[in-house]
């Protein structure tokens, strides 16, 4: 017969949790630092000030200006983002190409032309986070001009409008407010206005300065790096110290230009570069210990590669540091970087390039230097090609690219494209040089003909 034990008291049932997040339940050290993550704001709360140190840092830094003129050539590179047209009317597509090239080289009422507005754009872009253009119609082409991210009304937050820009309710810009010369508010409607940025986040309305993550320790290496010169400047101007036999530690520093008050202590001597007399028996000498930093570059090169890692650069093309490296890890590493660079290339290409030329194409239109469907066939044909790149090691990279065309793995125009070259102007640049080639045949066949006939002149006389 089983009794129940009515006066036991019932147990809690606990609840089993069979895995626990380590950065949700911290230890009392950990607590503070871990909860203050989840105190996330806005990102666009702190663009402004992101914007300020990453400004500072890039031209203080010597590593990171040397970053933006890097990414500057590698973008870029030596003729920038140039225009291709490929319509079937190949006259129209040179008219359009050495159109769109003239206004390049000379925008109207600028200083500037486009290869520096690109420039520019690409350190606001990176820099900052964004990057502004005021971009209007006029008789004489079209305009385009910079605007500095902090000339936008970041200040001005309403219903409709959030750190300056004023939005609909689909979240599409309708308007900027923008400081003028004289510090009064503009309201620029938006269809004159590019704004280019990275979104992390969606109804994010500013961007991000690339530097965001590298601010902290970039700062941390500039003063660790300070601290060390100078505690090593310190110790190799101080030699040492003279203290009383009966002293362990030195009561001050002995410093020979210096004026004491006191008579007892002051104490006759000669001093000089690799000669030292000194009267006392009671006097001894402690030389200062030379200065080590033994975990310094260790500390450097491991700061400098995080840096290079969060900016999408291998470390050897950032520090210019070649030491480490062998063909392996520089094609690795290169390879990895360029995949980089040729995802910021299009980036800019469709956010920039493409919007400025359509927009530069109506112009032309209304112009009436171009008819409505000349411009139906340009805007449906035309491309912009970035630069490519020359071969690590060339030999190795162009036996593997024929073995490749010959299995059929890749085609001529990837590899091409790899180069930055497309196909149609690669067989177009061929056919050229034929050409070029059988005039030079036929002025060598010339030449040798008149020699001939000048040799039998002279064997006839």
């Amino acid at each position: 017969m089983r009794f129940f034990n009515f006066f036991k008291k019932p147990q809690k049932k606990v609840k089993k949790n069979f895995y626990q997040f380590p950065s949700l339940s911290p230890t009392e050290l950990e607590r503070e630092e871990l909860f203050n993550l989840i105190n996330n704001a806005p990102l666009d709360e702190y663009a402004k000030s992101l914007s300020y140190q990453a400004r500072s840092l890039s031209i203080a830094n010597p590593l990171i200006n040397g970053y933006f003129q890097t990414l500057d050539s590698e973008i870029y590179g030596d003729n920038g983002i140039t225009l291709d047209v490929s319509s079937s009317n190949k006259a129209l597509n040179k008219k359009i190409e050495d159109a769109f090239y003239l206004w390049r080289e000379k925008l109207p009422r600028s200083d500037l032309d486009f290869w520096d507005i690109e420039s520019i754009a690409l350190i606001y872009l990176k820099r900052d986070g964004e990057c502004f253009l005021f971009v209007s119609e006029s008789e004489n082409g079209l305009e385009v001009q910079i605007i500095d991210n902090h000339a936008i009304a970041h200040s001005i937050n309403d219903n409709d409008i959030f750190k300056g820009i004023k939005r609909d309710k689909n979240f599409q810009a309708i308007s900027y407010f923008i400081y003028d010369k004289d510090e009064k508010i503009k309201e620029i409607p938006a269809k004159n206005i590019i704004h280019i940025y990275k979104s992390f986040q969606s109804n994010q309305s500013r961007g991000i300065t690339a530097l965001a993550s590298i601010i902290a320790p970039a700062n941390q290496k500039d003063k660790f790096k300070a601290a060390e010169l100078k505690k090593a400047r310190l110790q190799s101007e101080i030699t040492g110290v003279m203290v009383k036999s009966g002293e362990e530690d030195a009561p001050s520093v002995y410093n020979p230009d210096s004026e004491k008050e006191e008579k007892e202590k002051i104490i006759k001597s000669n001093v000089e570069v690799g000669r030292l007399n000194y009267v006392g028996e009671d006097i001894k000498l402690q030389f200062t210990e030379s200065h080590n930093a033994t975990n310094m570059e260790f500390f450097i090169n491991q700061t400098d590669r995080e840096i290079a890692k969060s900016l999408g650069m291998s470390h050897s093309t950032l520090t210019g540091d070649l030491r480490d490296v062998n063909y392996s890890s520089i094609r690795h590493g290169g390879s990895e970087q360029r995949r980089h660079f040729r995802k910021l290339q299009n980036f800019i290409i469709r956010k920039l390039h493409n919007k400025i030329f359509e927009k530069w194409l109506l112009n032309e239109l209304k112009r009436g230097l171009i008819n409505s469907k000349e411009y139906e066939l340009i805007l449906k044909s035309y491309t912009f090609k970035p630069q490519g790149w020359e071969y690590i090691d060339p030999l190795k990279e162009m036996n593997a690219n024929a073995v490749a065309l010959e299995t059929g793995i890749k085609t001529l125009s990837e590899i091409l494209r790899e180069r930055g070259k497309e196909l149609d102007t690669h067989i177009e640049e061929l056919s050229k040089e034929a050409e070029i080639y059988e005039i030079l045949k036929k002025m060598k066949g010339e030449e040798n003909k008149q020699k001939e006939k000048q040799e039998k002149n002279q064997e006839e006389e």
